[in-house]
């Protein structure tokens, strides 16, 4: 499992050296040699075990289960991450040299004063050489925070167009509480609650809404939902919205539709949201609004996922 809320906040370029120096000048010694020595073994403990909490905290991404590979590579790039990781141990491994030789000079009798000053300086370039990576890695982590963390429950992922009702049923059977408002693309991220079918736990994803259009002009929202549906889903709730008050015909729905059942080989119910707006039964229809219908999906769930009544 991945859990991005366990990656700490990267301090910038100058936060660390103002970390690392800060730490050093508090440092005392009973001659000029020895107090150099011990500022510069300061310096080296404070980046090397801050460099070492950053690369460790990450996971091993290429064994990382494929959902979360893929998702992470969509949100914020793979490659990057890993180049950005390696500037880090670069940096770290430069560091820690230009400490042990300084060190060694000082104690082979050079003047401390100027061997401080010159590694000081040393070390400050290679720190804001990898500003831009220090900065990612931050910036990277609180986008990365917006991947949830996922069960092996059996998985309904509930799929459409933006703001046909998602986010509204999720909300009506589990216990998560998604932002909805009334227009498109309202669900940016993806939500995931948890709700009970004959004493089975079944985890519920509610993901942002899909556009009928090839695969390769989707954003990065929509690729989202597509890594749900490919990687997760034990069944599909495909819901449509026959009042078209989400702002997209129901032949574009429906053609999204057909696009899911072709791709996805797990079972695909379709249902009409916004049951107490119209009188169109051909389809299960429920209305989050009052409840109707909400019964009757969850049982045709429950059949499609071939839940078993725990007695």
């Amino acid at each position: 499992m991945f859990e991005a809320k366990k990656l700490p906040t990267v301090l910038t370029a100058e936060e660390l050296l103002d970390k690392a120096f800060g730490r050093a000048s508090k440092v005392a010694g009973r001659t000029k040699k020895e107090k150099t020595i011990n500022k510069l073994s300061t310096v080296s403990n404070v980046l090397r075990d801050y460099f070492n909490k950053i690369i460790k905290s990450h996971p091993s991404y290429d064994n990382l289960p494929e959902f979360y590979k893929e998702m992470i590579d969509v949100a914020v790039g793979l490659r990057k991450i890993k180049k950005a990781l390696a500037a880090l141990d670069w940096a770290n491994s430069m560091t820690q040299k230009i400490i042990t030789k300084s060190i060694r000079d000082v104690k082979t009798g050079k003047n401390p004063e100027q061997v401080l000053k010159s590694a000081y300086g040393r070390i400050a370039s290679i720190i804001e050489q990898i500003d831009p990576e220090l900065r990612f890695l931050n910036e990277a982590k609180k986008i990365l925070r917006e991947i949830p963390s996922l069960t092996d429950d059996p998985t309904l992922v509930v799929a459409g167009y933006p703001n046909v009702g998602k986010s509204s049923f999720v909300s009506r059977i589990s216990s998560v509480k998604p932002e909805i408002a009334s227009y498109p693309f309202t669900t940016k991220k993806i939500y995931v609650g948890y709700t009970e079918i004959d004493g089975i736990r079944i985890q519920v994803i509610d993901t942002p809404g899909l556009l009928d259009r090839p695969i390769h002009k989707r954003n990065e929202i929509e690729k989202r939902a597509i890594l749900c549906l490919k990687h997760l889903s034990n069944c599909i709730l495909f819901i449509i919205d026959p009042t078209e008050t989400c702002g997209y015909p129901i032949e574009n729905q429906l053609s999204l539709l057909e696009e899911v059942k072709e791709n996805f080989e797990v079972p695909v119910i379709a249902a009409y949201s916004k049951a107490d707006m119209h009188d169109k039964r051909d389809l299960p229809a429920f209305s989050s609004v009052t409840g109707e219908g909400i019964d009757e999906i969850l049982k045709i769930v429950k059949e499609k996922m071939g839940i078993s009544s725990r007695r």
